[in-house]
């Protein structure tokens, strides 16, 4: 049976907007654009969001994507108070954020990674539950930030038994120095978690490359967010992502090539959400039917085709033996 997050069909996108996203776009322009489109769900930051706290037609295209049922998944804003410098952002804004709108869900209040200073086990676990007693929400998952593979095991573990949380969040770029790499430390978190009597959904941080996805899944993850949607063109054929000037050489795969009345930007972030939509089912139909080794001979060429056909056994190795029914 499919598993789902909350009734969302797994693997799932969020795509991602930021303040620090490469176009000339804003905040609201994504959101609205988001909005328009009906995208099941997609990722806002508490950052931006606090930003913008008084503009209305931010407040309006929040609210009317709520009131169309689409999943809004708030992101703490680290990232953003990163590459901005800012000085100004604290957990009283972030729960203020989160009392104040109508979040499906949310991560956790992650400092500025610090690995001298990586918080406990027990002291995660005591902060989720002292969040949700804040915003009086059950609705906040980690975002784990270890020092090695092995850390990241136990932590996804021992929280996930202590905490029971909706998702555990990772950062892609601490899993590994490659692909092939982070795919092989999900496969391990994935087995051990699977040891489990529950099934603990995993989110991959700053994932929105397809072909990353693919790999990454196949591993066991289970969800993602990334910028890649509005920052790139993805090419239907072959699944990679290039400069959005290049557009042009791709517009003729979707609906939107021949509109004269939006722009050139509109008409590819809209290309790329119908690519990604169609390419989370195509993962699913994947999963669901055995046809990984399949996907991944199509997608993946050259000498890391077999490393990461030699993974799936892996990911596969501790297969859940009860059935789990969807979220509602």
């Amino acid at each position: 049976m499919r598993k789902s997050i909350g009734g969302i069909p797994t693997p799932v996108f969020y795509p991602s907007v930021s303040s620090v996203s490469k176009n000339t776009w804003t905040v609201i322009d994504h959101v609205e654009l988001l909005v328009y489109s009906n995208y099941p769900q997609f990722l806002v930051s508490c950052f931006d969001i606090h930003k913008l706290k008084n503009n209305n037609v931010l407040k309006r295209s929040l609210i009317g994507a709520a009131d169309k049922n689409q999943v809004i998944l708030f992101d703490s804003g680290i990232y953003e108070v990163v590459w901005s410098r800012s000085k100004r952002w604290t957990r009283r804004k972030y729960l203020k954020i989160l009392s104040e709108n109508r979040v499906s869900h949310s991560f956790s209040f992650d400092e500025y990674v610090n690995f001298k200073n990586i918080p406990s086990i027990k002291n995660i676990v005591n902060d989720l539950g002292k969040t949700a007693k804040q915003i009086k929400k059950q609705i906040v998952s980690p975002i784990l930030h270890c020092k090695s593979i092995d850390d990241y095991i136990n932590y996804c573990v021992e929280i996930s038994k202590d905490a029971e949380p909706k998702l555990i969040a990772i950062p892609e770029r601490e899993l590994g120095a490659g692909v092939i790499e982070v795919a092989k430390n999900i496969a391990l978190i994935r087995s051990a978690l699977n040891e489990l009597d529950r099934y603990q959904y995993i989110h991959i941080l700053g994932t929105g490359n397809p072909i990353s996805m693919m790999v990454y899944a196949f591993a066991g993850a289970d969800s993602f967010d990334g910028l890649d949607w509005c920052q790139t063109v993805v090419d239907y054929d072959t699944a990679t992502l290039h400069h959005t000037l290049h557009y042009d050489f791709y517009s003729h795969q979707g609906k939107w090539g021949e509109l004269k009345e939006i722009s050139l930007l509109t008409k590819c972030f809209l290309h790329n959400l119908d690519f990604y939509a169609q390419w989370m089912e195509t993962l699913r139909d994947a999963i669901g039917s055995g046809g990984e080794e399949a996907m991944i001979s199509k997608y993946v060429v050259g000498p890391q085709r077999e490393a990461i056909l030699n993974l799936l056994g892996l990911a596969k190795e501790k297969e859940l033996m009860y059935e789990i029914t969807a979220d509602k």
